[in-house]
């Protein structure tokens, strides 16, 4: 929930102009032409992250240097203020942000850049409630994804003059093609169609579907090893049976295969070496090259240790390094300022904070940079090891090509000992498959509990991609629809507009409302008259925060209406038109008045409109109760004595 407690001002010489507002009520700003009434509206977009400011050139915009909104939200207050373009930029970056349970709105000499832009929608975004929904285009479509913000929630807010009694669409900015396709994007989330759980259950979808692939690729790699039946553990039986390493019948059953296999593998291998002087020489030449590959085994180790370690020192100096700059930033501060202040804003904060003062940054920031002095001291012990170590890892390597070169020499001068070797080589390669063959077997041989788990992934990918299906949210948004079509109906009933007769519905494809008659659809283009454009943007939007505010959906509780009867009449204009005329239009604006006071009341607090217009009701209590301000006489939204600049 997020409604507009007041509305401020800031001049360039420090005045401030404050307009305050009822909370969960009907506000009323009645008054003459050119007094800003029109601008109120276009500020408080401005303030809730548009990217341009609408202000129109004049008085309000050359005269005021911040505009500012104090909020009620959910759990407490924030203010807000957006600095005014300076020269002819378009938009500013600068915005001021304050939090709290209770806020004294500042004085413009507090004001200054806490933020930017996307960061004020950001904050807007969480005070409102939105989440991180994003919108994937259906396949074949070429637009990019979407993800929901306040810039979408407040389109569904506001209702300039000059779109109140438009007639072809019924949203802010829905003039533009991409804003409009946006708001059809998002508000089957704003309406609650796209469940709350909608994003857990996407990530649980893409979770499910990652252990589908991966208990897939194990059973794949399981199949191909194990190969089709028995034949890899039959083919590896052969191969061990051609030199010596078994006997067993190829008539045993799967289980007395792989133990066979384990058996084998188990078993030492021993070598069948040629006698004489020759064999005594390889003995104790393949005995050194035994040592030396063990030395060199160990020396990989240490070395890939040393490496590990210097990884992790560089990496802890990159990480320092960051934090150190982060924390020195605080440099920039009031060094004067109380300890137990923001090192951000320098506001006193609470004894019961336990947000770290500006000492305790600057102690931390010193106490890093110890310890990256430690790391710079280490770091060259550390190059000298890992030097040490490569060196005799190469006089290693040079024993090993040495120590290969006698071997081949002695093998190559005695026949049988050739042989031997070879048939060594041999029954060592075919103990290799096995080992890698059997290292496998338990994921290829006992597979029941991953095809469980398998069967039961696969129904729950079933059911959440269900859940998450287009015709699931077409199904959910239909029934959102139906009950907002309800109120549409009903409401239009009230104040009498033209087709309330027939059956009304919300167009959310084409950004409007339709009729439909017995002899076919009408749309609201179609509908003719001002006056009807005018009562249906009412009417649906009303029907449509009563939705919001019922359901409790992440859209800001609050409604602006700009020059609601400028379809009926003018003050400009009573005095030329015939009383009939008058009365019958006063009769009518009356009504839609009524139709608001009631709705909002209804709704217990849960929705604020703010209507900015020209007629004063004197005999209407009820419109009399919710005028903020009557600007008539001199009064404006920006005092005629504040001084204009030009910039």
């Amino acid at each position: 929930m997020i409604q507009i407690k007041e509305i401020v001002a800031y001049s360039h010489h420090g005045k401030t102009r404050s307009l305050p507002l009822k909370l969960g009520a009907v506000n009323i700003i009645s008054g003459e032409s050119k007094a800003g009434k029109s601008a109120v509206l276009k500020i408080i977009d401005y303030c809730f992250g548009a990217s341009l400011c609408d202000v129109p050139e004049g008085k309000v915009r050359r005269n005021v240097a911040w505009f500012g909104l104090l909020l009620q939200t959910s759990s407490g207050q924030a203010f807000i203020a957006r600095q005014v373009p300076l020269g002819e930029a378009k938009s500013s970056e600068a915005v001021y942000t304050l939090v709290g349970a209770d806020i004294t709105i500042p004085s413009g000499d507090m004001l200054r850049q806490t933020t930017n832009v996307e960061g004020l929608r950001s904050q807007l975004a969480s005070w409102t409630g939105i989440s991180s929904y994003r919108h994937t285009p259906p396949d074949g479509q070429t637009r990019d994804h979407l993800v929901a913000s306040i810039r979408h929630a407040v389109a569904l807010c506001l209702q300039s003059q000059n779109e109140i009694a438009q007639q072809k669409w019924l949203f802010h900015g829905a003039n533009d093609r991409d804003k409009a396709q946006a708001i059809k994007d998002t508000l089957p989330y704003f309406l609650g169609a796209v469940s709350d759980e909608y994003l857990s259950q996407q990530s649980e979808l893409k979770a499910v579907k990652a252990e589908i692939r991966q208990i897939e690729r194990r059973n794949k790699e399981a199949a191909n090893i194990r190969g089709e039946g028995t034949s890899r553990a039959d083919t590896l039986l052969s191969e061990a049976k051609a030199v010596g390493l078994s006997s067993v019948s190829d008539l045993i059953s799967w289980a007395e295969k792989v133990a066979a296999l384990t058996a084998i593998q188990s078993t030492p291998l021993s070598l069948s070496l040629a006698e004489g002087n020759d064999a005594t020489e390889f003995n104790r030449l393949t005995s050194i090259r035994n040592q030396l590959l063990k030395q060199q085994s160990n020396l990989l180790g240490t070395l890939e240790r040393a490496r590990a370690f210097e990884g992790t020192t560089k990496s802890y100096a990159i990480e320092a390094d960051e934090h150190i700059a982060r924390l020195n930033a605080v440099s920039v501060f009031d060094p004067n300022c109380s300890d137990h202040s923001c090192p951000l804003c320098l506001q006193v904060l609470p004894s019961e904070s336990v947000a770290p003062s500006i000492a305790q940054i600057k102690q931390s920031a010193a106490h890093l940079g110890q310890g990256r002095g430690a790391v710079d001291a280490t770091t060259p012990k550390i190059d000298f090891a890992i030097a040490e170590v490569e060196t005799e890892l190469e006089s290693i390597r040079q024993q090993l090509g040495h120590n290969r070169e006698l071997l081949s020499a002695v093998k190559k001068s005695n026949e049988r000992l050739q042989l031997a070797s070879d048939a060594d080589t041999r029954r060592a390669l075919i103990l290799g498959r096995i080992s890698l063959y059997l290292e496998n077997i338990p994921a290829a041989i006992n597979t029941s509990g991953q095809d469980e788990r398998l069967q039961a992934l696969k129904i729950q990918e079933k059911e959440l991609e269900t859940l998450l299906s287009n015709e699931a949210m077409q199904e959910r948004l239909e029934s959102c629809l139906s009950n907002v079509n309800r109120n549409v109906s009903a409401f239009a009933g009230k104040v009498k507009l033209e087709y309330s007769d027939s059956p009304l519905r919300l167009d959310t494809k084409n950004l409007t409302i339709v009729a439909d008659t017995l002899e076919r659809p009408v749309p609201m283009s179609q509908m003719g008259s001002g006056e009807n454009h005018v009562g249906y943007h009412i009417v649906a939007h009303l029907a449509l925060h009563d939705w919001f505010a019922r359901r409790k959906r992440p859209v800001p509780s609050f409604l602006i209406f700009d020059q609601l009867s400028q379809a009926h009449f003018s003050p400009d204009s009573d005095a030329k038109a015939p009383k009939e005329k008058v009365d019958a239009d006063r009769l009518a604006v009356k009504g839609l008045y009524g139709l608001i006071f009631d709705v909002t009341n209804a709704l217990n607090g849960g929705l604020q409109v703010l209507i900015t217009d020209h007629p004063y009701f004197d005999d209407d209590q009820r419109f009399k109760d919710a005028v903020v301000e009557r600007w008539i006489d001199g009064k404006k939204l920006v005092p005629v004595d504040w001084v204009t600049v030009t910039k």
